[in-house]
């Protein structure tokens, strides 16, 4: 059989002159990363399903199709989350399996907060601790969502306008197959680790301790001090203590300590409360060199929670 003309396919062999893989030839099987799921919709926790929604509202059900078989049969050989401070900050980076021999590459883009934001965050979270104690427990309460809202932030992907995907492949349509497997399993990333959401945003977990413990600090600083204002106040006019606002967190004495960048003594040996049992499963190790602690102060801080609560 003669070759086909310049410029025309080879049908034969599902291969061009120009890239080598167009029309699209036979998948090579690789031994990438595996989604847990292998049957069914991705997204175990509601987080995970917001995150995948916002592309498939915008794709074709065979797109997604062959997006979900990529992503259960090993076809993404890595996937990389920026890091908050770098240039690649609000990108994941892939690299996925086709038709040619080098994997596509593939790049996921969320908006990044600026330090602003970040700090509007903090104080956010420093009025409301529990929250960052239930995220760092593996936990995104809707809560959460609902406080980064108030402040302003929107924390979840809504839309391709939110979530941009690119690939180095040929096809003109965002996502491609692709970029939805990767982003199948980000979303199995976020059912187990919903600080990635934040990560994605450019929020680093350190730092965003820090930010969170230095308005604690300053918090409980201007308590005491109003606290021995209102008692020179009360000893020269015989009046009570001062009212403790219910709506602010009781903190226990190794939370003090803790956001005063002081050691942190081990929590009482007592039963927890309902609703800390997620802290067993918690790897330390994963929170910094301070993760310890950080558990240490998590566990009182959650009963708090409760106690305020009524659980």
């Amino acid at each position: 059989m003669a070759p086909p003309p310049p410029g025309r396919p080879d049908r034969a062999s599902g291969r061009t002159p120009w890239d080598s893989s167009w029309p699209p030839g036979t998948r090579i099987r690789a031994d990438g990363i595996r989604a847990r799921s292998q049957r069914g919709a991705f997204g175990a926790t509601w987080w995970g399903r917001r995150f995948v929604a916002a592309v498939e509202e915008a794709t074709g059900a065979s797109r997604l199709s062959r997006g979900r078989t990529y992503a259960r049969q090993g076809q993404v050989v890595s996937l990389d989350v920026g890091a908050p401070g770098t240039r690649l900050a609000g990108r994941v980076t892939a690299a996925v399996q086709g038709s040619r021999p080098t994997p596509y590459e593939v790049v996921l883009t969320v908006a990044t907060w600026d330090a602003e934001t970040r700090a509007d965050l903090a104080d956010a979270l420093a009025a409301d601790p529990g929250q960052l104690a239930a995220v760092l427990a593996g936990q995104l309460p809707e809560a959460f969502e609902e406080l980064c809202l108030d402040a302003g932030l929107v924390l979840l992907p809504r839309s391709l306008s939110d979530l941009r995907t690119g690939c180095t492949c040929p096809d003109l349509v965002e996502p491609c197959k692709h970029a939805a497997a990767v982003v199948y399993l980000l979303a199995e990333r976020l059912d187990t680790d919903p600080f990635t959401a934040l990560q994605l945003r450019g929020v680093e977990r350190d730092v965003l301790l820090s930010l969170v413990a230095e308005r604690r600090a300053t918090s409980a600083s201007a308590g005491e001090g109003a606290a021995g204002q209102d008692g020179d106040a009360g000893e020269e006019a015989g009046a009570g203590r001062r009212r403790r606002d219910p709506s602010t967190p009781r903190l226990l004495p190794a939370d003090a300590a803790f956001w005063r960048g002081r050691p942190v003594p081990p929590p009482p040996a007592t039963a927890l409360p309902p609703g800390t049992g997620a802290l067993d499963g918690l790897d330390a190790a994963a929170l910094g060199p301070r993760g310890d602690a950080v558990v240490a102060l998590l566990r009182p801080l959650l009963s708090s929670v409760a106690d305020r609560s009524g659980t």
